[in-house]
């Protein structure tokens, strides 16, 4: 394992990396697994929320319930969290506009069952 772990891509891992397709990374890691899409995007963020799914509800993932939970502004280095998404990072100051430098809140004590990773445009 990597401190730079977990990464969640479009595609595999190996054929993301260079091409921009990468959505979360942590530990700060910059190279072009930032700089390729972070500052095309407006940054990149991180939701969570608590649903109950049924097997028919697969298709319709939106629906809103979620919220902000981490953010990275555009740039060439993913999130300071070295949490493995376990909702215990705290840094920054909360905001909704995508220029704001990067922050997360904890998470862990709220009741979630999907995350959603999102750029910011």
């Amino acid at each position: 394992r990597y401190p730079w772990e977990p990464w969640v891509s479009l595609s595999n891992y190996g054929h993301s990396w260079n091409r921009g397709k990468i959505l979360y990374g942590e530990a700060s890691y910059g190279n072009q697994h930032a700089s390729s899409i972070l500052p095309k995007h407006q940054g990149a963020d991180v939701y969570i929320r608590q649903k109950k799914l049924k097997l028919a509800d697969c298709t319709k993932l939106d629906g809103g319930g979620w919220r902000l939970v981490r953010h990275v502004p555009p740039g060439d280095h993913w999130h300071p969290a070295r949490d493995d998404l376990q909702g215990t990072a705290r840094y920054g100051t909360p905001s909704k506009f995508p220029s704001a430098p990067a922050w997360s809140i904890p998470f862990k004590q709220n009741k979630f069952n999907q995350f959603l990773f999102a750029t910011g445009d």
